[in-house]
């Protein structure tokens, strides 16, 4: 085969090689005739009979050269490209039905892949995995995303060796980074000294850290920055080791640059630096945690060593695991907790799961909306097969007289299909071309749709060797698959009936193409109505809102202790500003929350309750501190109750919380219909946990952490709780940008080089909550579009086609005094037929499929009636108007005219 493929490249030359070769031969014998007694040109006649034709040979010889089918193969795809040089809107067409299915579909699995799929740059990622606590934990605090443990854990997992062969443990967060200029808020990974070396990153430049950068907390201020952070801040200088940066205003000294293809583990957030856990206090205000087993805030990783599977570590470990949290009952620190708590403590196990991917939010969140949207797009592409299948249909019956000619010259039915079969894959390649083009133009639209803050995604838009296979896989695929129908109704036809027919007649054609036209319909009715329940769902999570009135809204952020402000001197700045912005004449209102609203995240606990009795939640609470005027800023009454007062505001050091607001939620699942107002609460559910503060207010159910959650939440006082900043939230009058101006004015008179974050209007913040919906509403509309339009298309296709085969029929008709309206009506039933057959075949696929998609629904049932009947009425009227055009043809055919065809 290697062979044959080399002289494939080099044919030109070969067939020079021969031409020489089979000359010199012929004139060899024709000169040795020649002395023989015989004339040149009855020698080279001679030579002609005994040699069989030069034309033989060079076939016979080709045969040696390459596989028959390989020649035939490229034969029949020059063949086609000239044909389809003569017919440029056919081809128009059926290229640009691939380009928009492979197109889409090579966008949607660029992202599956980068999200998804992809595994991590590093050294044998087969071989990551990742450590997750199954049961009940002791923590007292635990902060980050999900699979959270301590450090200490990290450090003990480093030393089980017999099942890995390293281990590490990372955290995500934000800091307030300087160069040397402004400080401004940047990603970075607070690391354990392993990180690098389990993975088996190099450096670009310097060193990376070793467990030496571990030891001590706070001796060892030094960073690694990441390789598009050195190439876009520090021009790639090679003098970059050795100088300071500033982390939230602590000097650090950078040693070296990762690699450059590493961006880290988590494809959402690529880091600018990386800091070692030794340093989590300077790079986490107030964090001063980090040997403490009750505080879980990293992801473990470990790597397995390549004589152990995953199964054997994660058994293996539990009798070690079983015996720490014994050792772990026994220390003098082990919270109290209650008899049952602490039963289910020590029944809790540790499990392994794969990481070759990494650990991604992004991923968490995005995974299943990919799958269903990867799901349209080859529901899409199958679509545009089926219209290729069908244009292809009704051009091998205007060339049925040509094809059944080659048939009756010799040439096999098996060769006729296989020509077919080219033109459909040579147009695939042509779509798949123009598609594969088109592809990082709909990438990058699909990465807008993904809100950015502070850290830049690791997603690309750029085409790669894995996405390219991919393309070429498909196009092969759909070239194949939509040629398999024209290819069979060629190996069928009977020879004598087709030479008798007359051009452009091929009645088994229709049926077939009427069968696919069906199955469109049936898929475009799929589509539609997955389009309609997504639309549905944005729409209804916009109305619903966040619960508060946004307009005239504005959020932002600021972190003073990020910035090198102790405790107290950040309280006074915040009360400053705080101060001076409600002073503006254009402010109608302000106040400020620990925890910003909309983003995904929350503080949250289990709390005690005194009421008639003591209970527990059973589950987390979420929790905020604000300042007074919160919901008065957000336009919200208190349901009952009252507000927070300045006089509420206990400082932490003088016994910390004293009163809470909860919401209505709360109030129904804890108190029954019974007024919270007087109970206390607790934050926490020891047997120890004092309820001492009492709830004085009852607020209505606001959005916490997304627009579609509706959950438990507690409020205390802002000045009650030790924070590093806060999240302003500002009521304005007039304009927007006015309002802004000033605010930015008032925090740079505060101190000029406080970073001001994310400072943005709360229906932009609304907007962006609702990314997933908003990007599964856009494309499946767009997909369901699409489908309509090429379902159209074969509709319109076949009505014209049998208005074709029927003319003599309709003429007939017409002469024998068939109304107008009867003629349009004969062929407006097939296509109400064949619609109502595609719609019947749809409803249990979408009754089916509905499962898969009803997490990702709001406020409607994906078999809901109203949308599957608009759906089908939709499909039912454009479906009729397309059929309509030929059949109006039809109507005004004269019976002369039609009989004389014959």
């Amino acid at each position: 085969m290697l062979k044959q493929l080399f002289n494939w490249f080099h044919l030109r030359h070969l067939e020079q090689d021969l031409g020489r070769e089979l000359r010199y031969h012929i004139d060899r014998r024709i000169d040795d005739l020649t002395r023989s007694g015989l004339s040149e040109s009855e020698a080279r006649r001679q030579v002609t009979l005994e040699m069989g034709g030069v034309t033989r040979i060079r076939e016979e010889v080709r045969d040696v050269w390459l596989t028959r089918w390989v020649r035939d193969f490229a034969y029949d795809l020059r063949f086609s490209a000239r044909s389809f040089r003569r017919s440029p809107l056919f081809t128009a067409t059926a290229v640009l039905s691939f380009a928009l299915g492979i197109g889409a579909t090579t966008a949607i699995y660029s992202l599956v892949d980068q999200v998804v799929l992809h595994a991590l740059p590093v050294r044998e990622p087969e071989r990551l995995v990742v450590f997750d606590w199954k049961g009940v934990t002791a923590s007292v605090n635990a902060f980050g995303t999900y699979n959270l443990l301590s450090y200490p854990l990290c450090r003990d997992l480093q030393q089980q060796e017999r099942f890995f062969d390293g281990a590490f443990c990372r955290a995500a967060t934000t800091i307030s980074l300087s160069t040397g200029a402004d400080h401004v808020p940047a990603a970075a990974e607070v690391v354990s000294g392993t990180y690098f070396p389990v993975l088996g990153i190099q450096p670009a430049i310097g060193r990376l850290f070793t467990n030496d950068d571990d030891g001590v907390p706070g001796a060892s201020p030094v960073v690694v920055l990441s390789y598009d952070f050195w190439k876009t801040q520090f021009a790639s200088t090679s003098d970059v080791v050795g100088r300071k940066v500033l982390v939230n205003r602590h000097p650090m000294t950078i040693i070296g640059v990762a690699a450059s293809g590493f961006r880290g583990i988590d494809v959402g957030v690529v880091p600018s630096l990386w800091i070692p856990a030794a340093m989590s206090a300077d790079a986490i205000p107030g964090f001063d945690q980090m040997l403490n087993r009750r505080v879980r805030w990293m992801q473990v990783f470990g790597r397995l060593r390549p004589d152990v599977t995953q199964a054997e570590a994660q058994a293996g470990l539990q009798p070690w695991f079983k015996a720490m949290l014994a050792d772990d009952e026994r220390r003098p620190e082990f919270p109290r907790i209650t008899p049952d708590r602490r039963q289910q403590y020590l029944a809790s196990a540790l499990e392994l799961a794969p990481a070759a991917q990494g650990h991604s939010p992004l991923r968490r969140r995005l995974s299943q909306p990919l799958w269903v949207l990867f799901g349209a797009t080859g529901v899409l592409l199958a679509l545009a097969c089926m219209n290729v299948a069908g244009l292809f249909l009704a051009r091998g019956s205007a060339r049925a007289r040509e094809m059944f000619t080659r048939l009756a010259l010799g040439a096999s039915r098996g060769r006729i299909g296989r020509q077919l079969l080219s033109d459909c894959i040579l147009i695939a390649i042509a779509g798949g071309l123009l598609g594969t083009v088109l592809a990082p133009a709909v990438m990058r639209a699909l990465i807008a749709f993904l809100p950015r803050d502070v850290a830049a995604t690791a997603l690309q838009s750029t085409l790669n060797p894995r996405l390219l296979l991919f393309a070429v896989l498909v196009s092969l695929t759909a070239g194949v698959l939509s040629g398999l129908a024209p290819a069979f109704l060629a190996g069928r036809r009977s020879l004598v009936a087709s030479l008798t027919e007359r051009a452009g007649a091929a009645p088994g054609g229709l049926r077939l193409r009427r069968t696919i036209v069906t199955a469109q319909i049936a898929v475009t009715v799929i589509l539609l109505v997955g389009a309609a329940l997504f639309v549905r769902t944005l729409t209804a999570l916009m109305t619903k809102g966040p619960g508060f009135d946004t307009s005239h809204l504005i959020s932002f952020g600021i972190d003073p202790v990020r910035n090198g402000y102790d405790r107290a001197n950040a309280d006074r700045l915040i009360r400053s500003i705080h101060d001076d912005i409600r002073a503006l004449p254009n402010i109608q209102s302000a106040a400020i929350a620990n925890n910003p609203l909309l983003t995904g995240g929350s503080w949250n606990a289990q709390m005690t309750i005194q009421a008639d009795q003591r209970i527990t939640t059973d589950r987390e609470v979420h929790l905020n501190a604000v300042s007074p005027e919160f919901f008065t800023t957000l336009g919200v009454k208190i349901a009952a109750g009252r507000d927070f007062v300045d006089r509420d505001a206990r400082p932490a050091s003088e016994g910390g919380l004293c009163v809470a607001i909860v919401n209505d939620a709360f109030a129904k699942r804890y108190f029954n219909g019974r007024s919270p107002l007087g109970a206390r609460v607790g934050l926490g559910t020891g047997p120890d946990t004092k309820a001492a503060v009492e709830i004085v207010g009852v607020a209505p159910n606001i959005s916490y952490r997304g627009v579609r959650e509706e959950w438990e939440q507690a409020y205390f006082p802002l000045a009650s709780c030790a924070t590093s900043g806060g999240t302003f939230y500002v009521r304005i009058r007039g304009s927007r940008e006015a309002a802004i101006q000033s605010i930015r004015a008032i925090v740079h008179d505060a101190d000029a080089t406080l970073p001001l974050g994310a400072i943005r209007t709360l229906d932009e913040q609304v907007s962006r909550s609702l990314t997933t919906e908003r990007m599964l509403a856009a494309l499946s509309a767009g997909f369901g579009t699409l489908a309509l339009l090429l379902s159209l298309v074969g509709l319109y296709g076949v009505v014209s086609f049998s208005v074709e085969q029927r003319t003599r029929e309709i003429g007939v008709r017409v002469a024998l005094g068939a109304t107008r309206f009867a003629t349009i009506w004969l062929l407006l039933r097939d296509a109400l037929v064949m619609t109502t057959l595609g719609i019947a075949i749809a409803l249990p696929s979408i009754w089916a499929l509905g499962r898969l998609i009803e997490s990702q629904l709001y406020d409607v049932k994906p078999t809901d009636a109203p949308t599957i009947a608009a759906a089908a009425a939709l499909l039912c009227s454009t479906t009729l108007i397309a059929a309509l055009i030929p059949a109006r043809r039809a109507s005004a055919v004269n019976p002369a005219d039609a009989l004389r065809l014959e």
